[in-house]
């Protein structure tokens, strides 16, 4: 079920990154970055990004976590 919501937020910000890519309105790169993190949830790059930025936002880490995002020790 978790494999499905992630798969499924992952192409909706695939979307949305294409979208932000066309209409200056909106920041593409940062719906390509979460959509990255979706399809890839295990790769360095995403725990090392969550990383950084759980001082910001803990909140948001610890969603992403749960769903298996940034979690390195599985792999």
């Amino acid at each position: 079920m978790i494999h499905t919501i992630r798969i499924c937020l992952g192409v909706l910000c695939l979307f949305m990154g294409v979208v932000g890519a066309l209409l200056p309105v909106l920041q593409g790169w940062i719906f390509f970055a979460l959509a990255g993190a979706f399809f890839f949830p295990r790769h360095r790059w995403v725990h090392g990004a969550l990383v950084r930025v759980e001082q910001r936002v803990p909140r948001v880490v610890a969603l992403l976590r749960r769903y298996g995002i940034g979690d390195t020790a599985n792999s």
